[in-house]
């Protein structure tokens, strides 16, 4: 089978445990980059914590943002945007912001990052990590958000996760790990994004090779049509992949791309 197109998800797949792409992964992904196969990105992060990654890589790639809600080209132009509906969001902004229990709430709109509490334990970790910073959310009411996310401690936020489901059908709620909660529409998933990046490209399901290691992967690993889960994912993720890898800090993803795609 000849495999016309990549995607990847970033930490704990592409990048490795310091959350750097290793020499070995950055050196195969150039390479497919420029033999002209798209090498895209699909993150629950935001646009301009992927793009050090697009631009490592090269190519002018797309890149596909909060899972699946939010692409732009490789010019950072919209292609593509599926936002929470404004009543949806006014409802979660009460619910979340007046829960003792919930101390990181965090709301994502295009290239804006805005939380009631920048300084917040777990929001300046997410900023370390991302190279990006929060910040306060304004006065005015929020409208065209593509994404909230909720951090905290694991029990408490699967105690969240099990609260919010069947309350929000409408919506798209996984953790995207164990400390994580992330809430989009349920339109805005990241395999819906591929799909559109399909017709774009003129590549079909078939052809796409997909590499994940978390819940917020799965629906993209069970597109594509060889999907790759890594070494260090949950292992019902493992069980309903094509091919299961090394750990990110293991290389694990370019393991599997110098075997596809030997020099």
């Amino acid at each position: 089978m000849t495999y016309r197109a990549i995607y990847s998800d970033i930490d704990g797949t592409l990048l490795n445990r310091a959350h750097r792409m290793s020499p070995r992964t950055l050196t195969i992904t150039q390479r497919l980059a420029q033999a002209g196969i798209p090498i895209i990105l699909v993150s629950a992060r935001p646009p301009l914590a992927i793009t050090p990654f697009t631009d490592a890589i090269g190519g002018k790639q797309p890149l596909i943002a909060f899972n699946g809600a939010l692409i732009l080209d490789g010019d950072l132009n919209e292609l593509y945007s599926v936002t929470l509906d404004d009543a949806d969001l006014n409802r979660l902004e009460t619910l979340l912001e007046n829960d003792p229990a919930i101390t990181s709430i965090n709301y994502y709109q295009g290239t804006h990052w805005y939380s009631p509490d920048p300084d917040n334990y777990w929001t300046a970790q997410e900023g370390e990590i991302t190279g990006l910073r929060a910040s306060a959310k304004p006065a005015t009411p929020l409208t065209a958000v593509h994404k909230i996310l909720v951090m905290g401690d694991a029990a408490d936020i699967l105690a969240l996760e099990n609260r919010l489901k069947p309350a929000y059908p409408q919506l798209e709620i996984h953790r995207s790990k164990n400390e994580y909660l992330e809430i989009v529409n349920r339109a805005a998933t990241k395999a819906q994004a591929i799909q559109f990046m399909e017709r774009r490209l003129g590549v079909g399901a078939d052809e796409v090779i997909a590499f994940g290691d978390n819940y917020n992967d799965l629906d993209m690993l069970r597109y594509a049509g060889y999907s790759v889960a890594m070494g260090n994912a949950p292992e019902d993720i493992k069980a309903q992949v094509r091919h299961v890898t090394a750990t990110n800090a293991e290389d694990g993803l370019a393991q599997v791309l110098e075997a596809l795609f030997p020099a």
